[in-house]
This record gives structure tokens, C-alpha cells and sequence, in this order.
């Protein structure tokens, strides 16, 4: 439980940093947008899941959920100079269950200078009616816009994802990867820089815990490893 409040306090930490891309165009060199795609790229798609069960007809979720990243990478210079440790992004998430073992999900945020939308679909590969405690297992694909004054940015992200439930406690794994283009709209070093953009593929892997301390309530926070950098992802939502 320690553990997973812990994560969600990381929320307050990121919210505090909403202008954390706001040194982009005092910072963007061409050799910089890939380590910046990757290190967005990260965040955005670990901030997609948190179970391996897929919901089933007409199940619902929403939540509050995020993912963060400790330190930007060596090579990320642009969130590097702004001073902050720990950069991530939360977001409200909607899951719907529909027929055939697939949900629908969408999520998004606007703060500060940035918006972001997207979604994507589950689908359920296993999951057994007999045992209570045998793993789940789904796979996912998401796919996200990003606007800023000084950027833009869309992502395309794959999971595999399996989880156990075990009474109020449910442990998941989960393997991704994360395509991520981000194209220049503004540069204070390199004018010619503007429609310049830049493509990052990066991996990750989540190892995490669902709390349910009350009926349809549930807590999450997870362990993350994104690229090489270490991580966190936390949430809390209502699942039916």
C-alpha cells in the first residue's frame, strides 16, 4: 500500500512541472528531438494499462493515471536544463467493454501548454471462466496526438500485458513498445528547424500491483523501465 501511495504522490510532482516542455524552444537542436521523442514516447505508452484483464460486455473503468520517469535521458538535453528530476504526464482514462473480449479506450489531458488525446483497443487473448487466480493475458494497441506551442508529436504504442487476481490484490506485468515522431514548430538556436521532425522506437517493461480496498474501487502504482531509465506508474479509478 506504501508502495502504491507512494507512486500516486508522484502526481502532485509532475503536476507542479506542467511547464516541463516549455524550454523546448529556447533548448531544441535537430540532434535533440530523438532522446526528447523517446523519453515522451515512454511515458505516454506506460501510462496505458494496469491490468491484463480485458473488461467483458458492458464492463466500465475510469480513472486518474500516469506514468513518470525519474530522470530525463543522458541524451535529453531539452528537459534536462529545465531542473526537474521527475517529468511524466497523467491523464484521465475511459475503458468500455464491448463484445468479442475487446474495449474501446480513450484518455487525454490539457494543462498548461499541452493537450493530448488518444486511445486505442484491448483484446482479451486469455482469460479462464473456471480459475478464480489463473493469469490473464491481453494485448493492446494505442495511438496519441500531442500539441504544443513549440512542438507536436504523435504516438503509436503496442502491449502485452498479463495479470493474476489474488482476493483485493492483483500483481501485473506488461512488455511494450513505443513509436514516436515529434516534429519542430519552433526553434530559438535553428530557425530552419521548424517542420523538422525526428522518429524514436523505444522499448519497456511494467511490473505492477492493483490494490482493491473497496467494491469497484481500485489503486495501482508499478515499477517501470523505459529505454534504459528508471520509472513509475500510478492510478485510481472506479472499474464495474
Amino acid at each position: 500500500m506504501a508502495f502504491v501511495l507512494s507512486c500516486i504522490a508522484l502526481f502532485n510532482t509532475s503536476l507542479s512541472h506542467a511547464d516541463q516542455f516549455n524550454d523546448f524552444k529556447a533548448t531544441i537542436e535537430k540532434r535533440l528531438i530523438k532522446p526528447f521523442a523517446r523519453d515522451l514516447g515512454g511515458v505516454l505508452g506506460a501510462g496505458t494499462f494496469h491490468s491484463g484483464r480485458s473488461l467483458g460486455f458492458p464492463g466500465f473503468d475510469v480513472g486518474l493515471h500516469g506514468s513518470f520517469q525519474f530522470k530525463p535521458d543522458p541524451e535529453n538535453e531539452v528537459l534536462r536544463k529545465t531542473g526537474a528530476d521527475i517529468f511524466g504526464i497523467p491523464w484521465i482514462q475511459a475503458e468500455i467493454g464491448l463484445p468479442f473480449r475487446v474495449d474501446a479506450i480513450v484518455h487525454g489531458i490539457s494543462a498548461a501548454d499541452v493537450v493530448i488525446a488518444g486511445g486505442g483497443l484491448r483484446y482479451g487473448l486469455w482469460r479462464s471462466q473456471l480459475l478464480r487466480f489463473a493469469p490473464q493475458v491481453s494485448v493492446s494497441a494505442f495511438a496519441d496526438a500531442v500539441t504544443h506551442d513549440f512542438f507536436s508529436a504523435t504516438h503509436v504504442a503496442g502491449n502485452l500485458v498479463a495479470s493474476a487476481g489474488l482476493f483485493f490484490v492483483e500483481p501485473y506485468v506488461g512488455v511494450g513498445v513505443d513509436r514516436t515522431r515529434v516534429e519542430v514548430k519552433s526553434s530559438d538556436k535553428d530557425s530552419t528547424l521548424s517542420g523538422v521532425d525526428e522518429t524514436a522506437v523505444s522499448p519497456r517493461v511494467t511490473v505492477g500491483l492493483n490494490l482493491k480496498p473497496f467494491p469497484f474501487v481500485y489503486l495501482h502504482g508499478a515499477y517501470l523501465w523505459l529505454h534504459g531509465q528508471n520509472g513509475a506508474q500510478a492510478g485510481l479509478g472506479l472499474r464495474f
